[in-house]
C-alpha cells in the first residue's frame, strides 16, 4: 500500500497497521526465570573480623596504624595479630621472672592497669594452682613499695608477692601499648615474608603427602 493510500485511512487503523505482530505474551509468562547467581561468600573472615573488634578498642591516635591492615592480606593480618600476642606475652613473663629473681618491686599502684592485673592474675594463678584459695585481690590491690617487697618472702607471702609481680608485669605491659603496636605493625610484612609465608608452604606440603 502506497503511503498516500495509507493516509486516506481513518488513523485508528493506521496505527493498528504500524504495530508489529508479537508473539503470545501469555506464552512468554510461561518460561521459567533463569536462577540468581549465588551469593558470595562474606569478604570478613575470622581473623579480619577478630582484627576489626581489635581495632575499634583502640584509643583513635592508635587507630591510625591499624586501620589500614583492615585491608592488608590475610597473611599480614594474621602476622600482625601474632606479634601483637608475642609483644604482650613475652613482655609480661620476662618481667616477671625480672621481679622475682631480682627481688625488687616497682610501686606501681597509682597506675590503673595494676588493679585490673591484681583481680585477673589473681583468679588465673589460683586456676592454676600457684596460689592458695586465701590470697585475696584486695590484700595486694594497694600496692607495695620495694623494701616491703623484699620482706614477702616468707612462706605464708610467696601467694601474696607472685600476684602482686604478675600484676605489676602486667601494668607495665599494658603501658606498652602505643610502642607495642607500633612495633608490631612495622613488623607485620617482615615477618609474614620471612616467617608466616615458609611456614604456611611448609604445612601445605604436609597435607599433600
Amino acid at each position: 500500500m502506497s503511503s498516500r493510500a495509507a493516509s486516506i485511512l481513518p488513523r485508528p487503523l493506521r496505527m493498528r497497521m504500524r504495530i508489529p505482530h508479537s508473539t503470545n505474551p501469555s506464552r512468554r509468562n510461561l518460561t521459567t526465570p533463569s536462577n540468581p547467581p549465588p551469593s558470595l561468600p562474606p569478604k570478613d573472615t575470622t581473623t579480619q573480623s577478630r582484627l576489626r573488634r581489635f581495632n575499634d578498642r583502640l584509643p583513635s591516635f592508635l587507630r591510625a596504624y591499624t586501620t589500614p591492615l583492615l585491608g592488608a592480606p590475610a597473611t599480614h593480618v594474621t602476622s600482625f595479630l601474632i606479634l601483637h600476642e608475642l609483644t604482650a606475652v613475652v613482655p609480661l613473663f620476662g618481667l616477671v621472672a625480672a621481679f622475682h629473681y631480682g627481688n625488687w618491686l616497682p610501686d606501681l599502684a597509682e597506675y590503673k592497669g595494676f588493679e585490673e592485673g591484681t583481680r585477673r592474675f589473681t583468679r588465673w594463678l589460683r586456676k592454676k594452682g600457684w596460689v592458695g584459695e586465701d590470697v585475696q585481690a584486695e590484700d595486694v590491690a594497694g600496692g607495695i613499695t620495694a623494701t616491703e617487697g623484699a620482706m614477702l618472702n616468707t612462706e605464708e607471702k610467696k601467694g601474696v608477692r607472685l600476684v602482686l609481680e604478675f600484676a605489676t608485669a602486667y601494668a607495665v605491659t599494658k603501658a606498652l601499648l602505643p610502642v607495642r603496636i607500633m612495633g608490631s605493625v612495622w613488623a607485620t610484612p617482615w615477618f609474614a615474608r620471612v616467617v608466616l609465608a615458609p611456614v604456611g608452604r611448609c604445612v601445605r606440603r604436609l597435607f599433600r603427602r
